[in-house]
């Protein structure tokens, strides 16, 4: 009886770690064939928003309060702004965007670039996830960490970790 428990417990929480939610499943076909693979093997979305009754300076000014409100600490900071050119570029860290709970619990954050270009009337967007970094805890062991190029990973390919 205690072999069946245990061997139930096993494979409920393998299922519950490993299988992927409607949720998931739904928002990754959101985004289905609106990013691509860079030649660095990292991942790129664009977006263009358009914005017909505000000039550069008030876009370049509002992308710049973006920045400087979001990208203030050690690990985000913007690297690059010219107002003349209508270019802000920063590179961040997105925390925490993937908690696997099981006997063990991973954490996931990704290392982002994010560069928006802007004229009158509208804004381009250009995000570029490159590489993961995680940390799994769990057991009486100390935490372990691993840094993952996005392109080796779930979902960009379906046979990496999820």
């Amino acid at each position: 009886m205690k072999k069946i428990f245990s061997v139930s417990f096993f494979v409920i929480s393998c299922l519950l770690s490993f299988g992927q939610s409607a949720e998931v499943d739904h928002m990754l076909n959101e985004i289905s064939g609106q990013w691509s693979l860079d030649d660095y093997g990292n991942v790129t979305y664009q977006r263009i928003v358009e914005i017909p009754e505000m000039g550069k300076d008030a876009i370049y000014d509002r992308v710049l309060n973006y920045f400087i409100y979001n990208y203030g600490s050690g690990k985000s900071v913007i690297q690059m702004q010219d107002k003349d050119k209508g270019q802000i570029i920063g590179k961040g860290l997105y925390d925490n965007v993937h908690i696997g709970i099981s006997i063990i619990t991973t954490y996931v954050d990704t290392w982002h670039i994010l560069r928006v270009d802007v004229k009158d009337g509208k804004a381009r967007i250009l995000l570029t996830l490159t590489e993961y970094d995680k940390k799994v805890t769990g057991g009486s062991t100390p935490p372990t960490y691993s840094t993952m190029k996005v392109e080796q990973e779930y979902p960009i390919n379906p046979k990496g970790y999820a």
